[in-house]
């Protein structure tokens, strides 16, 4: 639902919503943004002090509104209450997030459904008055039509269906309807790809998303926001009007192909503006069909009409192939190898929800989406135009900066923004802070790819890929990878369900608690063998890495589920899990980092690990690091054994020596510290065995006090709760050469299973022991 702009009058209807909110202390809108009035309407669901819905329809300029403790009923006849509750603003149509604690309404709010709504009365506002409404509902969950009805006493009302049916029951499944534009389903980003037989995978595009609707009068082409672009796509159109059968709306991609197969937009953008050829038609999905909606079937069956409806060999039309269930982590990796933009990930047996996010899920190779143009920077050196974009994005009504756009551009491109631009000259900063700006009216919408977010919410790398003429400025918002869930849903990751999925973990990175658990899920497999059966450290972050953070090595009480505590000789309780279910009870619990014994339960007295923190001073290249790696390991391979490496997720390398448990704590610890302390004197001035940090400036600290009893390290594979989101990983010698401090993090390290899993042990002889005074 885009922001609109509330006629007069609307404003003093708002004044009991402003007074129980205070906007300095809630994400709430507290303004609508432009935009023209109309007849939409919204379910939020909200998980306040009691779970329920809220039923808002768009009426003299704002939303009346109505919660419904046990939501909209869906078979007719069915009643429930609904409780008149103050009016809110036409923006809050488009509010998903949480309401903080010790403010009105405090919890989680998401989107359940919407649409448009129509009064079934021609003098509906008079009827309203007093007391009653009928009206139909179109949205992507809801079909059909209710009453509202004032009982005795104010603000409680009936809500009752009177016909029609849920469109979600499937009642409605090749209903007659006519052909029209249907806003297309959407997809939220999420940070790794799904997995298992419920789900198909398809190449993600990079192009303009089109609607084709083909009705007696010919077949439009129409944008994701309704516009009429035909006369753009005249060849496409001719070509999906020869297609055989009647009325027909469907769902594709406009797109021009390069050399090696590869959409590109700029292609697109060239053709358009050049009148060129070589426009195609990827097709998606088959919605409607000779007056039949075909929505409410499974996504398997309807791509399967599709596939023997679109004729094979047409120069500019072509279906979309999909991949099977587990086959999605492999697209992902080759469509990345091959420069693509990702993959499109769709439940199997999904129906098609019109401007819903919910269900389909995109994976990117690399962070990219659509920002308003707030201004320009002058040009510099040998550049014409200007210098850079000023970017921006809606945020709850709000605009936000979001950092600037230099790169990517032509200089044909620069002097064609430059005359859009100059026109939209304005005196108003958007943002204060950021000098030296041209400003402009916020109305031109850009795509832009980058590398991250920096903690701020700036892009970072950005590079401009071309301007987005199918997309409203007042529609942009930041997209993230997605929150992974509805606001207010209760997922299961590994059969344990994750509370407050949408909480914000590592604010920079936009990742939540839900992609945290679904990432641990990922890499069990690599994992478990370096945690379970292991006393376990935890670096707890319930409220994410900006707020309280705490080491953990037993519960008191209410340990978590699928989580054992054993008891050592001396009373000491210790953290156990065997399986994933624990790993991810954990995390549940506010857990991000693992830190295990070098030894497990079984064999307390028996470390079977020893291990080298290089922990270089701030001052140190990161090439020095290395090299004292490589120093460390040639010094032990010389001696007959045989290391491994893994990056610490932070500004080190841990060299890690499994050993077979022949020798108690004390022996192995001792063994530690002489192989650190002969390895120091090779370079004095540049390595030091000294933990005081006062006298370790310039140098790295070959940190070997990890291996007494109860100290622990890191998991391979274990995020660390510091910005970017980095995880500790196991590499090859071969690879650790090419590799910087923090080149894995949640997102890459899924896709790189790492040299090591499972340490073979080798035995510390006793005569070396012995040489080298540890015994």
């Amino acid at each position: 639902m885009p922001p609109r702009r509330p006629p007069a009058g609307s404003r003093s209807r708002l004044e009991a919503y402003r007074g129980k909110r205070d906007f300095s202390r809630t994400p709430e809108p507290a303004e609508d943004g432009p935009g023209k009035p109309g007849r939409a309407f919204v379910i939020h669901e909200h998980h306040a002090r009691s779970h329920h819905f809220d039923l808002r329809l768009e009426m003299h300029g704002v939303l009346a509104s109505w919660a419904v403790p046990k939501g909209v009923p869906e078979r007719v006849g069915e009643k429930r209450l609904a409780v008149r509750v103050e009016d809110h603003p036409l923006e809050y149509g488009n509010f998903e997030g949480e309401i903080p604690k010790g403010n009105y309404g405090a919890g989680q709010v998401a989107i359940w459904d919407r649409g448009t709504w129509q009064p079934l009365d021609k003098d509906w506002k008079r009827r309203l008055e007093k007391g009653k409404l009928k009206f139909q509902l179109r949205g992507g969950r809801l079909d059909g039509s209710w009453v509202l009805a004032r009982m005795d006493e104010e603000p409680n009302w009936l809500l009752r269906r009177i016909q029609g049916s849920a469109a979600g029951t499937g009642s409605d499944v090749g209903g007659r309807e006519k052909a029209g534009f249907i806003e297309p389903q959407l997809a939220r980003t999420v940070a790794s790809v799904p997995r298992g037989k419920e789900w198909r995978h398809e190449l993600k595009y990079d192009g303009y998303r089109m609607i084709a609707v083909r009705t007696g009068d010919g077949t439009r082409l129409f944008t994701r926001s309704g516009l009429d672009w035909t006369d753009k796509f005249r060849e496409l159109a001719a070509d999906l009007d020869g297609l055989p059968g009647g009325e027909f709306v469907i769902d594709g991609e406009a797109v021009v192909f390069d050399g090696k197969g590869r959409s590109r937009f700029g292609l697109l953008q060239e053709a358009l503006k050049g009148g060129r050829g070589g426009i195609e038609f990827v097709v998606f999905d088959l919605l409607h069909l000779d007056g039949r909606n075909l929505r409410d079937l499974p996504l398997e069956e309807r791509q399967r009409r599709l596939g023997g409806w679109i004729p094979e060999g047409s120069p500019r039309l072509r279906v979309s192939k999909s991949w099977s269930g587990d086959e999605g982590p492999s697209l992902f990796r080759e469509s990345c190898r091959l420069g693509l933009e990702g993959i499109i990930s769709k439940p199997a047996d999904g129906r098609y929800l019109p401007g819903q996010r919910r269900a389909w899920v995109k994976s990117k190779c690399r962070p990219r989406q659509e920002f308003v143009v707030c201004g320009f920077t002058a040009p510099g050196g040998s550049r014409s135009g200007f210098g850079a974009l000023v970017l921006g994005s809606y945020e709850n009504g709000r605009l936000v900066a979001r950092g600037k756009v230099g790169s990517g551009f032509t200089a044909d491109t620069r002097g064609r923004l430059l005359e859009q631009l100059e026109p939209l000259a304005t005196e108003r900063k958007h943002f204060p802070d950021i000098k030296d700006v041209s400003w402009v009216e916020p109305q031109l919408v850009v795509e832009v790819e980058f590398t991250e977010l920096t903690a701020s919410g700036s892009v970072r790398q950005a590079s401009f890929v071309g301007l987005r003429e199918d997309k409203e400025a007042a529609q942009v918002r930041l997209e993230g990878p997605d929150r992974g869930a509805e606001a207010g849903e209760r997922p299961e990751v590994a059969g344990q369900v994750i509370s407050h999925p949408n909480r914000t973990v590592f604010p920079g990175e936009g990742i939540t608690k839900l992609e945290v658990a679904r990432y641990y899920e990922r890499v069990a497999e690599w994992m478990l063998p370096h945690v379970i059966d292991r006393p376990l450290a935890l670096l707890r972050a319930p409220d994410g890495i900006t707020g309280q953070t705490f080491f953990q090595k037993s519960f008191k009480n209410g340990v978590p589920a699928h989580v054992n505590q054993r008891a050592l000789e001396d009373g000491t309780e210790l953290i156990v899990i065997r399986d994933v279910e624990g790993l991810v009870s954990l995390v549940q619990h506010g857990t991000l980092e693992f830190h295990p014994w070098l030894g497990s339960v079984d064999r307390p007295d028996r470390p079977d690990q020893v291990i080298w923190d290089l922990d270089p001073h701030r001052s140190v290249p990161w090439e020095e690091t290395l090299g004292t790696a490589f120093l460390l390991r040639d010094f032990l391979e010389k001696h007959g054994l045989h290391p491994v490496a893994k990056l610490s997720g932070g500004k080190g390398v841990h060299v890690i020596l499994p050993i077979a448990r022949t020798q108690p704590w004390a022996v192995v610890k001792s063994y530690a510290r002489k192989v650190a302390a002969e390895v120091a004197a090779m370079n004095p001035r540049k390595l030091t065995t000294v933990s005081s940090l006062s006298k370790r400036e310039g140098k790295i600290y070959l940190d070997w006090l990890r291996n007494g009893r109860g100290a622990t390290c890191v998991a391979p594979w274990s995020l660390r709760a510091r910005e970017g989101a980095t995880v500790a990983a196991p590499v090859s010698w071969d690879d650790l050469a090419d590799l910087g401090p923090a080149d894995f993090d949640l997102r890459s390290a899924l896709e790189f299973p790492g040299e090591w899993q499972a340490l073979p042990s080798q035995t510390l002889p006793v005569s070396l022991l012995r040489e080298m005074g540890a015994l």
